[in-house]
């Protein structure tokens, strides 16, 4: 890979994110800051996505990235690579230079929408700006105010003010005229939700692709929770060049549904094997794989999650399935859990390295092993009181218990 600055991202030279409230944002994990209150970003406030992307604030990001300045809206990927020893920012780099040596050239190619927060479901780790569902609950529970938002404490998700954002800004035609203006310039259209199928702005914009005749020249990069198949998907995704296609999935049986709340494990079961005999009909560089996001919650599963989900990946040999690391809400991160307990996934770990299993390998899942090997308990008093305060009143709602789904964690809640 061409050698660059230490903070270089490719992202701001030829991408742009709108997110759920539609607002305009650097990237999917770039942390708010006080730089943008100097800019318009909002989408209707915006005469087009151009001006954006030719604004001061991201022209002075891309001269900063270039002179190797360290950015605080990047924050979240300078940790896991401190971390891990990889982010998507050093992913991105790798797969734009293993074609290219241009570091300054900038045009928009990949769009990333988040067409509102409409969703069916209530992920634990997910909060009220990425779901309908949420938004819903947090209001039943008193939790909308700056004051009583028990995510208050973590990521840019959380600025003050998001539960009074617009999140239907999609219905309104001139927002979204100024969408497809964009779209079908690009190269590649990335959509997230919540939840892209539930979204009638959705399935318009892939119309508008379809009959302005630029589709064919398009990678579509959908993510879905796979609750359900929209019957328009299968006929209007395969007019497009390629479809990359990822469902997220965060366990297996009753963790998995714990964990992704009121999905049913069964039903999006048979909706993959569904989704993995079509994508099997497209073009040859068509994709399905897998998301899953590691957490306090499900780091036990991850071993069942790998061996099940690998088999059902089409045509994605290196990563069928993406194992992201929680990051916020900072109570759930796996290190929360006692010293004991990850010492128990580790063997776990080391008795399937006898079997040689190769997705395993594959995946660097016994590297993975040695850095929770190295872990050391630490006081996370405050983080737990979070947890429990949280997990509690948020099940007593639900009506759910813990013990019916992840009895192995029971003890931690006594």
């Amino acid at each position: 890979m061409k050698e660059v600055s230490k903070s270089y991202c490719r992202v701001p030279f030829d991408s742009i994110t709108v997110t759920p409230t539609g607002r305009m944002q650097m990237c999917c994990e770039a942390q708010w800051t006080a730089l943008l209150s100097t800019e318009k970003t909002s989408i209707k406030d915006l005469d087009s996505i151009d001006k954006w992307f030719n604004s001061d604030y991201l022209n002075n990001v891309r001269k900063s990235m270039l002179e190797g300045k360290l950015l605080p809206e990047c924050v979240t990927c300078y940790k896991n690579e401190k971390l891990y020893g990889s982010s998507i920012r050093t992913a991105i780099n790798k797969e734009y230079f293993a074609k290219n040596n241009n570091t300054t050239e900038y045009s928009i190619k990949k769009v990333d929408f988040k067409l509102g927060n409409k969703c069916n479901l209530k992920c634990k780790m997910c909060f009220p700006y990425a779901s309908s569902e949420l938004w819903k609950e947090w209001k039943a529970l008193g939790w909308n105010s700056k004051e009583k938002d028990p995510n208050k404490d973590t990521s840019w998700k959380y600025y003050d003010g998001y539960f009074k954002e617009d999140y239907a800004w999609p219905k309104n035609k001139t927002n979204m005229d100024k969408i497809k203006e964009v779209a079908v310039k690009s190269k590649l259209i990335h959509v997230t939700g919540g939840e892209p199928t539930l979204n009638p702005e959705f399935f318009d914009l892939l119309r508008h692709c379809i009959d302005t005749g630029v589709a064919k020249n398009i990678i579509l990069d959908v993510t879905t929770n796979a609750t359900k198949i929209h019957p328009k998907f299968f006929d209007m995704v395969r007019q497009f060049k390629k479809l990359d296609l990822i469902i997220s999935m965060d366990g297996i049986d009753k963790t998995y549904e714990y964990v992704r709340y009121p999905a049913v494990y069964n039903t999006v079961y048979k909706n993959i094997l569904k989704y993995n005999a079509f994508v099997k009909t497209l073009n040859k560089d068509s994709t399905l794989r897998f998301n899953f996001v590691l957490q306090m919650w499900n780091i036990h599963s991850t071993l069942d999650v790998i061996k099940t989900l690998t088999p059902l990946a089409v045509n994605e040999t290196q990563v069928p399935v993406m194992i992201e690391v929680l990051n916020d809400p900072r109570f759930m991160h796996w290190d929360i859990l006692p010293e004991w307990y990850i010492k128990k996934i580790v063997a776990n770990i080391h008795k399937e390295k006898q079997a040689n299993h190769p997705e395993l390998i594959r995946y660097g899942i016994f590297a993975f092993a040695e850095k929770l090997t190295a872990y050391k308990e630490r006081d996370v008093t405050e983080l737990k009181k979070q947890l429990l305060e949280f997990t509690t009143i948020q099940d007593k709602h639900r009506r759910i218990n813990l013990k019916d789904y992840i009895p192995n964690l029971e003890y931690f809640f006594r």
